[in-house]
């Protein structure tokens, strides 16, 4: 950026293209995605009890019911959260050690999210419109599941 002898001359003026220019430096140094992706966290209960399937987790049924064996799946809770690049999200699970993620990076073939959920700890890759499953711990209503999934 060049400025003309003139302007740099006079001190309000110098004040004025010098914020300017360290806002336009603030700005471009911000990485795309500073203000947080969304994330939805689903808790579920499966279990051999009878009891069907809660509307609000029929969409995971079709998912669940290929890899596992329950008679009812009731939805406990459903969070949304916006999370940025290196900072935690963190879910409260009712009964069981709270949900923590952490988005690490993202490109066009995901996002790369570490998970922290008591014994369960790693790095997935979270494509969107493909939910992550996570087992858990028993509870007095059948088995938890934590579904994680980028929006």
């Amino acid at each position: 950026m060049r400025v003309s002898r003139r302007w740099s001359r006079t001190p309000r003026a110098a004040a004025v293209v010098t914020m300017v220019a360290a806002g336009w430096l603030a700005a471009a140094a911000l990485p795309a995605h500073a203000a947080g992706d969304a994330y939805a966290v689903t808790v579920l209960v499966v279990s051999e009890d009878p009891g069907g399937v809660d509307p609000g987790a029929a969409r995971f049924d079709r998912i669940l019911r290929k890899r596992l064996r329950y008679e009812s799946l009731r939805l406990v809770s459903r969070q949304h959260r916006s999370v940025a690049r290196d900072e935690i999200g963190t879910v409260p699970v009712p009964g069981a050690p709270t949900f923590r993620f952490r988005p690490i990076d993202s490109s066009d073939k995901g996002t790369l999210v570490s998970v922290e959920w008591g014994a369960t700890r790693g790095d997935f890759r979270l494509r969107r419109g493909k939910p992550l499953i996570l087992g858990g711990p028993a509870t007095a209503g059948g088995e938890l599941v934590v579904v994680l999934e980028s929006r």
